[in-house]
């Protein structure tokens, strides 16, 4: 089995962007050497608890800092850009880390994103303006002339014969021997268009997300909400390979969790409840899990059932977080293979606020590359191997 970061982050508010960039350096570089496969960054740009709005930035300086790790945006919320301009920014980063980055793509769930952009708050354009801008960054690095015009973009790709200092006219120009203004950059991806992985993430039932990713040989990653989610996204995934005559890979699947690893149970469950996953749950994701009633999926599979209003952090380490000792946690994630019915290939780990204390939450990363991941086979997956 691989390991990952889930890069939020989930700070507290109040962090200054400084504090969360070197913090992110920080575990980027940590678990560089503890062998995870993949650190993804989130893209937010108002959410104060998910506070990094421009996740290349984070990447490159990380990547200068690491050896092994790819990274990736995860994800770009497409309809909140210039397809054009992302395009260009996404493939100059992509030649920048060559085969150390992918690409995540989204639609993003904030309404406050959408409407500070002059778009409806109810999110109703994000999936068009989705696929739309992604033909148009397709476009753009086929470095081929093109001349789009769709219901929310326009754009176009002048060719070699129009003069670029004159494109208000367009100009047809010939260039003598030796002149080379008229050259244009080559910012399309490392290894070309074809060879950028992609990959979307999808909380909800028969997600359309990893719909796409099965039709298009995308990567699927899933926010974990329960085994009866997860089966249902797997079906969803596989019956779209099927269609496109492809077989659908549990190694490509990758999970998002929160995962805390202590030497025993008892330390592992005190630290994490104390520490920066329970902070964070008690004042932000609790609540947002009980409105959408997304701990009903965990409490579904739980031995122990409850009313999903009597949740708390007892029950989170126990139910909820992989929480425990490393042979705790083997086994919490050995029953979720069972639950769903397939293994999955990675399990991303989210990261939280522990810029206070970070020694703890880092060994936490370092026991579960060490002495959980390698313990858990899974077919096609890349070998984690620590550094000294």
């Amino acid at each position: 089995m691989e390991c990952g970061i889930f890069h939020t982050p989930y700070m507290r508010p109040g962090r200054k962007d400084k504090e969360t960039f070197d913090y992110s350096l920080l575990l980027a570089s940590a678990a560089d050497k503890f062998g995870y496969r993949d650190f993804m960054v989130g893209e937010h740009g108002m959410q104060a608890w998910e506070n990094i709005p421009n996740p290349e930035l984070l990447i490159v300086a990380a990547a200068q800092i690491t050896e092994r790790m790819r990274f990736a945006p995860m994800a770009h919320i497409v309809p909140l850009h210039n397809p054009s301009t992302l395009a260009v920014q996404v493939g100059y980063t992509s030649q920048l880390l060559e085969d150390r980055y992918f690409l995540g793509v989204g639609t993003g769930s904030w309404e406050n994103e959408a409407v500070l952009r002059g778009q409806p708050g109810d999110l109703s354009e994000a999936h068009p303006r989705l696929m739309e801008g992604l033909e148009v960054m397709d476009k753009v690095w086929r470095q081929e002339p093109f001349d789009f015009e769709g219901k929310y973009y326009k754009a176009s790709r002048l060719d070699a014969q129009i003069d670029p200092g004159s494109v208000a006219s367009h100009g047809s120009f010939k260039t003598r021997e030796g002149e080379e203004y008229h050259l244009t950059a080559d910012h399309s991806p490392h290894g070309g268009a074809d060879g950028l992985e992609i990959a979307v993430t999808g909380l909800s039932k028969n997600s359309p997300s990893h719909r796409l990713a099965g039709e298009r040989g995308w990567t699927p990653i899933s926010f974990y909400g329960g085994s009866e989610l997860l089966r249902s996204q797997w079906k969803t995934y596989s019956e779209a390979c099927q269609s496109v005559g492809a077989t659908a890979q549990g190694s490509k699947f990758k999970i998002a969790r929160d995962v805390f690893v202590a030497r025993t149970d008892e330390e592992a469950k005190e630290k994490a409840k104390n520490g920066a996953i329970g902070y964070a749950w008690k004042k932000y994701l609790m609540p947002v899990y009980q409105k959408y009633r997304i701990l009903q999926g965990f409490i579904d599979d739980a031995d122990h059932k409850i009313d999903i209003d009597d949740v708390d952090l007892d029950y989170l380490a126990d139910n909820v977080w992989l929480c425990g000792s490393p042979e705790t946690v083997i086994a919490k994630i050995e029953k979720t293979f069972d639950l769903a019915g397939f293994r999955y290939g990675q399990i991303a780990v989210n990261t939280h606020d522990a810029l206070d204390d970070p020694a703890p939450w880092v060994e936490s990363l370092r026991l579960f590359a060490t002495e959980v991941i390698p313990h858990i086979p899974v077919e096609g997956t890349h070998e984690t191997v620590a550094v000294s």
